[in-house]
């Protein structure tokens, strides 16, 4: 341990810097390295979004190499937790993997630029950890003030990204779910690039549900009253957004809440009233759009009968719930799509690939290329493997997936705790515990930690949260 306050502001800073950096795309600062044409034509044209998009595409780099520094100055790699060194190991292998790649069908796909950007998601990933290795070993410093940080964030996000799909919600006339908004809407790119999809802002929701319910139990009766207002709001959006993992989280989350009361008959009233009352808020959004509509209609008088009738034809074409089946698949194959939505197919197909490569892999992001050629040839929306165990072997061989199948085996005992929750007497312990426990479902059907994002950040997070007494 050292003590060091001038390094405890320095790691609390690099932190904020690793959130802001989430949804940076490398080719923000790699076209650099792009010939003097292009930079030149590149540069002319830059505005204050590409300028911030340079400064969050390299601070991963500039990160890791400001924490290798100081691991290295205080001798901080030793008798580190066992959780962040199989992390660190298996982002190292992925390294080693991409730039074997390069012997690979895999540079048929990519030019040098699109090679070395695909060591930027394994950079941030390691400069997190490294961020973490040192807060772990300073003296003085909380490691629960990263978790605050994160929560911040996590609002932030949350706050803002839906605010903008419920304006689009209603401007763009949606007859059916949010979950059916165009993706390449104008409105849906933040700093020119996408922002979170349902499915991960849906992600974030249950994540400060979870954090929300179990910080207002032990506080005062009017401060309580204010954050059951906060999950009526959370839960009503994970009602709006109709995300299958959303929606499947929700009801496991609820089944915790209720073994966690000592009181079930309590319990079971506070949930039931939570449940109701984000129908009700949900269901009155959903609806709000037939009188918008009406509004509409009354400023703008319709000019002939046929109009009236489209018109007609619209509002009774009005939907509250995103469509889960195809008419075009039947048997297996439906029940699949309904399930997965088609996952099965890419895990299936991604095997072709590994089994050529069983040992190496192909490295960081292979799957978007090898899984996607036709999707990408069409300039239609790329499908990753969505499923980290799967994706740790496409793109780091078996050494890879050995140590993350290490990684979940390890936490086993942590995850069971839950089965006991309501002898947990730390409200942190239980938040951490249950985001482990759904971080780690969502690496069945998504890359999740796997890849540096919302999720890898928050799997350390709640694993030292889990370590509270």
């Amino acid at each position: 341990m050292i003590k060091n306050n001038n390094l405890n502001i320095i790691i609390i800073f690099l932190f904020i810097g690793i959130w802001i950096s989430i949804g940076s795309d490398p080719y923000n600062f790699l076209f650099l390295f792009e010939t003097d044409y292009k930079i030149k034509r590149i540069t002319e044209n830059l505005n204050y979004k590409d300028i911030i998009n340079l400064l969050r595409a390299i601070f991963p780099l500039f990160c890791c190499i400001i924490c290798l520094f100081f691991l290295i100055k205080y001798r901080l790699f030793k008798k580190q937790k066992q959780f962040l060194n199989i992390l660190l190991a298996i982002q190292i292998i992925q390294i080693f993997s991409t730039i074997l790649s390069t012997n690979t069908i895999m540079w048929g796909y990519e030019n040098i630029i699109d090679h070395v950007g695909r060591y930027n998601w394994l950079l941030s990933s390691i400069a997190t950890i490294f961020i973490f290795m040192i807060a772990n070993k300073l003296k003085n410093f909380n490691l629960k003030n990263l978790f605050y940080i994160s929560i911040f964030f996590l609002s932030c996000m949350v706050v803002w990204f839906s605010l903008k799909n419920i304006v689009d919600f209603y401007s763009l006339e949606t007859r059916t779910s949010i979950y059916n908004l165009d993706v390449f809407r104008d409105s849906a790119f933040f700093l020119n690039h996408q922002m979170p999809r349902v499915t991960g802002l849906s992600r974030s929701i249950i994540f400060l549900y979870v954090i929300t319910f179990f910080l207002s139990q032990n506080t005062l009766w009017k401060i309580r009253i204010y954050l059951y207002v906060i999950l009526i709001i959370l839960g009503s959006l994970i009602f709006i957004y109709q995300s299958k993992y959303a929606l499947i989280s929700y009801i496991i989350i609820n089944i915790i809440f209720y073994f966690n009361f000592l009181d079930k008959k309590k319990g079971s009233k506070i949930i039931i009233l939570l449940f109701i009352s984000q129908i009700v808020v949900f269901y009155s959004l959903s609806s709000s759009r037939i009188i918008i509509d009406n509004f509409k209609k009354s400023e703008l008088p319709s000019q002939n009968q046929e109009l009236e009738l489209n018109e007609k034809k619209n509002k009774e074409d009005i939907r509250h719930f995103r469509k889960f089946k195809d008419l075009n698949k039947k048997g297996i194959s439906l029940l699949e799509h309904v399930i997965l939505s088609g996952r099965a197919q890419l895990w299936l197909h991604s095997f072709d690939f590994i089994k050529h490569r069983p040992f190496l892999g192909y490295g960081s992001m292979s799957d978007r290329h090898l899984l996607n050629k036709e999707r990408i040839d069409n300039n239609f929306l790329v499908n990753p493997v969505s499923n980290a165990f799967i994706y740790s072997f496409l793109s780091g061989g078996v050494f890879c997936l050995f140590l993350f199948l290490m990684f979940w085996w390890n936490l086993k005992k942590r995850i069971l705790t839950l089965i006991n929750i309501k002898y947990i007497s730390n409200n942190y312990c239980k938040i951490g515990t249950t985001i482990v426990l759904l971080i780690g479902l969502r690496c069945l059907v998504e890359n999740s930690i796997m890849l540096f994002g919302v999720d890898f950040i928050l799997i350390i997070n709640s694993l030292y949260l889990t370590e509270e007494k």
